[in-house]
């Protein structure tokens, strides 16, 4: 990790326990609308933005109700809830941010989440100053596992790819990094599933820290 000189953060599932609370809230849609909760739905979103979250719903469930609808539901129930009972953070990340800071990395969010929700999270756990760039999905046609949105943080700090390094949860995350020719560490959260042997998968992110060290 020597020629490490930026991190590159996803949000959901990565700095904040927030995954199992909108997948729990999509529960609760479907069951309003009387549809089945299905796996290749709620796992295939995970990592993506709205076009392809689209993509996929239409294609599971037909597009005769309208996703971008739900969606809009969803982030609203997810918004009153992390605003009124607190953003659940994730185990070590106060550390681990602390410690690459005072290791002079640059460090980014690029997540595909909205910029504002990103912002939100962010403020409501004073933890906005740790980060040099903020990306959100809102900015890029194409979702992960394209490239683009880790490359943009790339080109903004003027850096080669193999320069940053990526920490993810999500598949499509986990191949967006490796599309984009970066590092990449894997820290599980709902869903498990292969990688290359090109990524370190880590229990938290507590052992970001001795990764570094090591």
């Amino acid at each position: 990790m020597q020629n490490i000189k930026c991190v590159i953060f996803d949000m959901d599932g990565v700095m904040f326990d927030t995954e199992r609370l909108a997948s729990q809230i999509w529960l609760e849609i479907l069951a309003k609308y009387h549809l089945e909760p299905k796996k290749e739905f709620l796992d295939g979103i995970k990592g993506r933005n709205i076009a392809d979250s689209k993509l996929i719903f239409d294609s599971i469930y037909g597009n005769e109700i309208n996703f971008l609808e739900l969606k809009e539901l969803r982030n609203n129930m997810l918004e009153t809830t992390l605003r009124t009972q607190g953003v659940p953070i994730k185990k070590g990340l106060v550390e681990c941010l602390s410690f690459l800071k005072s290791n002079k990395k640059l460090l980014a969010v690029a997540s595909s989440s909205s910029k504002q929700m990103i912002l939100d999270n962010l403020n409501d756990t004073n933890l906005t100053s740790y980060f040099d760039l903020i990306v959100s999905g809102e900015n890029f046609k194409q979702s992960k596992p394209n490239p683009e949105i880790f490359l943009k943080v790339a080109t903004y700090f003027s850096l080669k790819p193999n320069e940053c390094l990526v920490i993810e949860d999500s598949k499509a995350g986990v191949e967006a990094a490796l599309n984009a020719g970066m590092q990449i560490i894997w820290i599980p959260d709902l869903v498990r599933f292969q990688v290359s042997n090109k990524v370190i998968e880590l229990n938290d992110l507590l052992e970001v820290i001795d990764v570094f060290r090591s």
